[in-house]
């Protein structure tokens, strides 16, 4: 049976995608035009790219900003378009004829979102009695929580940089057709986490009802939410083949995938803090 192949750029996605960027100039030298750029100029110097500046606040040694992304942009890729723009406004604005590291290569960036890792971890624990499968002798449900082992962090990490990156992921079948029990839930998390490596994530929790799954993952900053979710969508159908033939269904998902990103803080949370910071 020929299955379908689930792509990143032909996904429709419902997202929130958001991130706190940090950087500091080059050996935190000071550069006083930088504490000139406003969210306006950020905006407008990335707005080619889809990146949208929410928030920003500089000093003389340090930007720091608020982005809201596009689900196919990976964080790594954000950071390098952000600092090659704003190195290139400072080199202008400096009437700078030759090239200089005027920016740190390392960053720090963060995933924010409206609510923070406790919430959601908590919400996923609830879709069995949210859907009313709690009550059932054998529920059609299968919610694991995993570890996160030194080697995951290891493996997740950049050079260069610090990140920490979380998405909550919402995957329906096709048709909203039940598929799903606990069986065929623990398989697919199974599947999913001999696949770690290669999709670039770490899986934190996932959430089965038979027709739609909740998954929390934390992720390496050069892998894109889309990818990501196109890499769990295809492997998860190999692990269900037959239960797809007995549904008569060629393909397991809908097109349709949320994204959320999400963190230790609330974008509320970072917003205020930036506007102690930049007040102080």
């Amino acid at each position: 049976m020929q299955f379908h192949t689930y792509y990143p750029h032909e996904l429709r996605v419902a997202f929130c995608y958001r991130v706190y960027l940090v950087w500091r100039t080059h050996r935190v030298h000071p550069i006083p035009f930088l504490a000139s750029l406003p969210r306006s100029i950020l905006d407008s110097l990335v707005r080619p790219y889809n990146i949208r500046v929410l928030e920003c606040a500089s000093t003389e040694t340090e930007l720091r900003c608020i982005v809201s992304l596009q689900p196919t942009e990976s964080i790594s890729t954000c950071a390098s378009k952000v600092k090659g723009r704003v190195s290139k406004w400072l080199r202008e604005g400096l009437h700078l004829q030759h090239p200089m590291n005027l920016l740190s290569k390392g960053y720090f960036a963060c995933t924010i979102g409206k609510t923070r890792s406790k919430f959601v971890e908590r919400y996923l624990s609830s879709q069995a009695e949210h859907h009313g499968y709690d009550q059932r002798i054998l529920p059609p449900v299968f919610c694991n929580e995993y570890r996160l082992e030194s080697e995951d962090e290891v493996r997740l990490a950049a050079k260069h940089a610090a990140v920490n990156a979380k998405f909550h992921l919402v995957l329906s079948t096709q048709g909203r057709v039940g598929i799903f029990g606990s069986k065929q839930g623990e398989r697919i998390a199974n599947a999913w986490r001999q696949l770690q490596d290669e999709f670039g994530i770490a899986l934190l929790k996932v959430s089965f009802v038979p027709d739609h799954v909740h998954i929390a993952v934390k992720a390496h900053p050069t892998a894109s939410p889309t990818g990501i979710a196109a890499n769990l969508m295809n492997s998860a159908q190999q692990v269900v083949q037959g239960e797809m033939i007995e549904a008569g269904v060629d393909r397991l998902w809908s097109d349709g995938v949320y994204v959320g990103s999400y963190g230790d803080f609330a974008s509320a949370q970072i917003r205020k803090y930036l506007e102690n910071w930049r007040a102080e």
